[in-house]
Parts: C-alpha cells; structure tokens; sequence
C-alpha cells in the first residue's frame, strides 16, 4: 500500500509539485487520504481535497473532521459537488445533502440523477437517528418466482449499483418481504430452483422508525452485518449494512461520554473557542450552584472544622472516594442500559449488586484508611470516622449511581445526561455529611 508523510505533502505544495502529488493522493485508500488530509496544516488542507478525483474525493469528504467538511460543502464547485453525490450510495449522498443549505440542496437535486435526486428526497424525510436515515436504497431484491440463473444474471446486471452483496432480498409482487437468500446458498443450488425454495423465511427485519441504538443493538444480538429495513406494511424499503452501524456505535459511546461531563458531541479539539464556551458555560454554571450546595452542607460544622482543622485534610479523600466509586457505577450501568442488557426484571437485582459493592469497597479501603490514620495520627478514633464514613460514602455511591440512570431512562431522558454532576453532587455530601458529622459526635 502506498504511504506518504505529512512533511512530504507540505513539501510538494512549497515546490509547486501539485501534479505529481495529485497521482499519488489518488493512489492512496480513502481513509489514508481522509487521515492526512485531516492532519495537514489548515493552509493545505482544501488544496490537498481538490486534487482527488471525483470517485476517491465522494470516499474521502464522509471522514474528514465535521469543520473541514463544513467548509468545503461551503466552497466546493456545484459541479463538482454533483458529480461526488452522483458517485456516493444513497445513504451517504442523504448525510452530504443534510449538511447542504436550502439553495445548495435544490440545486444538487435538480441536476443529478431523477432517480437518485427521488431517493435522497425519500431518505431526508426520516430522522437522521433512526433506521430510516441510516439506511441505503440500494438493494438487490428479486421475485419469489424467479430461478437461481435468472437471479444471478440479475446480479451481473446490477452489481455496479449495489455494494457488498452478501444476501439477495425475496419479495412478492408487492414488494412485500417474503425472505433472503445468502449469495454461498444461491450458488450452490439447482438451476431450475425458485427463490421461495431456497429462501430463508426466518426473517430479521427492522422497521424503518426504529432508533439507531435499538438498530444497533439488533446487530450484536443476532451478529449479522446487513438488516433490511421494512414499514409497517413490511414493505423492504431498503437495507442497513454493518459499516453504517460501527459509526453509529462509535457516535453513541462518544456521545454518551460526551453528555457524562456536560459535553455536546459537536465540541471537537479545533472547535473555535466561542463555540466550546457557549456549549460548556451551562454545565459549568450547573455545576457552581451544586458546589455551593454542598459547600452550605460543609459550613453546617464550621465549628468542628474550627476546632478540628486536620480534618480538612481528609475531608477530600472520603469525597473523591465516593465521587469515583460513583462514577463508576454510573458507566457500568448506563452501558447495561445501552446494551439491552438491564431489563425491568434485573433492574433491582443490578441496583442490589452494585450497593453490595459500594459496601464491600467502602469496608476495605475505609479498613486501610483507619490503619493509616491511627499510624500518622495515633488516633484510633479518627480511623474509626474516615473508615465508617467510607462504608457510608461507598453505599451512597453505589445507590445513587445505580439509581439515577435508571430514573432518567424511566424518564424518557438520556441515561447519561447530567447523572455525573447529580452523583459528584450526592456523594460530596453524603461523604462531608457522614464524615463531620461522625466527627462532630465522637471526636468533640
């Protein structure tokens, strides 16, 4: 496979080299060139797209970094632009033609294919997060009636048009679907078979409103890389393959990590610094006041704190204690929720699970804590605190992190949306709490 290094590039561009450097970008895979050009200083970056051709320039557009792409949707030639959606299958022309502004997108689809220009009108009307907009309409779909030869011939025909042929689609004279039928299992069959013979009936569709995490989610349980896409009628509509849904995962854990810190996906490393405070100043704010929460929990035993100041300095290893082990129930339990995995029959036993673990974790490091405090300090008192006040926190953290999520999802919310400051919020004062006030009691 051809390589080529960053410096190499900026070098051709200084040297007026741009012919020569066209041969080479176009002798790389997409993503390679998708890559450098991403990684290239931003004064070369439009230059280096404009010397793909049209073909690799349609690959290539889909995995540069949301600005870069913006901007070149912003730039590009109409003519050129008609020529990429006119290479591109209809599912990834639909997201290029999303991102196009109302004058832009009359335009393009006035001048590329009819056929295509319907598809793309047909795919925009779905949401963009559901099967409906993940799916391409190019398909392989033939009658019941038809023989193995009369298919095969179907599929020299086509081949150009469709993509990874892995299944061929059976449905009857109403486009209903009846079945599919893997392209190993055609070519082994008899030459006078009939697709209802040797189709496979047990069929897993799905409907073209369902969400892109249930989609998803359809993939891993049945370990399958094509779904047909099908409406209420079980019409096929149009087929889902497994590429379309390695970036939908990779956009739902971004996106719930994202969300986990008061983050919009949007927020990248080269956002403009305007944006990045506008989408990060609201979680901020939320965060000062639930600071000032729990700092009006801690002025409560300002007085212990006056005559006790040592205790200011553990104070922060019971909160950060309870604020990690929160978290982490929280990522263990937003995940089951992605992954189907928590049910409403295994919510309470999971809630349970992860308490048990609060308190276990929560014995065992509050058992060293207190060992070291009765080390450092000689006093057997103020171990027997830090450590309780541990089991406390720990307990806390396991409730609250395993309840929370799943109150929001009950909700109708996103599992991962603000659950992080919410449980920071609960186990900082749980931990202050449990801890001055142990102390209040014992050791004034």
């Amino acid at each position: 496979m051809l390589k080529i290094a960053i410096e190499q590039i900026i070098e051709y561009f200084e040297n007026n080299r741009q012919e020569e450097l066209r041969d080479k970008m176009n002798k790389l895979h997409p993503a390679d060139s998708a890559q450098i050009i991403n990684e290239l200083p931003s004064e070369y970056k439009l230059a280096a797209f404009s010397l793909l051709n049209t073909e690799n320039a349609s690959d290539v557009i889909h995995d540069l970094h949301d600005e870069l792409r913006e901007e070149i949707l912003e730039t590009i030639q109409q003519p050129r632009l008609v020529k990429m959606i006119d290479e591109m299958d209809s599912d990834e022309a639909t997201d290029i033609a999303a991102e196009l502004d109302e004058e832009q997108l009359k335009d393009v689809l006035e001048k590329i294919d009819k056929e295509d220009s319907k598809e793309i009108k047909q795919l925009l009307e779905y949401d963009e997060d559901s099967a409906g907009g993940l799916m391409q309409k190019e398909i392989i779909a033939v009658n019941a009636e038809m023989k193995r030869d009369e298919m095969i011939e179907y599929i020299r025909q086509n081949h150009e048009e469709v993509e990874n042929i892995h299944y061929i689609f059976v449905v009857d004279d109403k486009n209903k679907l009846l079945g599919i039928i893997e392209i190993s299992r055609l070519l082994l069959a008899k030459p006078q078979r009939e697709a209802r013979d040797i189709m496979n009936k047990n069929i897993i569709s799905v409907p073209v409103d369902m969400d892109q995490e249930q989609v998803a989610h359809m993939f891993r349980k049945y370990d399958t890389y094509i779904l047909p896409v099908v409406d209420k009628a079980n019409q096929l509509l149009g087929r889902i393959t497994v590429d379309d849904i390695i970036d939908v995962i990779d956009d739902e854990a971004s996106e719930d990590v994202y969300k986990m810190v008061g983050l919009e996906n949007e927020d990248r490393v080269f956002t403009s610094p305007l944006s990045s405070v506008r989408k990060r100043l609201p979680w901020l704010t939320l965060n000062l006041f639930t600071a000032l929460l729990v700092s009006s929990v801690v002025g409560i035993f300002e007085n212990t704190i006056k005559q006790l100041s040592f205790l200011a300095v553990l104070m922060p290893v019971v909160a950060g204690l309870g604020g990690n082990s929160g978290t982490q129930t929280l990522t263990v339990i937003t995940r089951g929720i992605a992954l189907g995995e928590l049910t409403l029959h295994n919510t309470f036993k999971a809630i349970l699970k992860e308490i048990t673990v609060g308190i276990i974790n929560g014995v065992m490091i509050g058992s060293v804590a207190m060992l070291l405090a009765y080390l450092f300090r000689g006093n057997i008192l103020l171990g027997v605190v830090l450590a309780v006040a541990m089991i406390c926190n720990m307990f806390i953290a396991g409730l609250v992190g395993s309840l929370i999520p799943v109150i929001m999802k009950t909700l109708k919310f996103d599992p991962a949306l603000a659950s992080s400051v919410i449980i920071t919020m609960l186990t900082d004062i749980g931990g202050f709490a449990s801890f001055l006030g142990l102390a209040t009691i014992l050791l004034m």
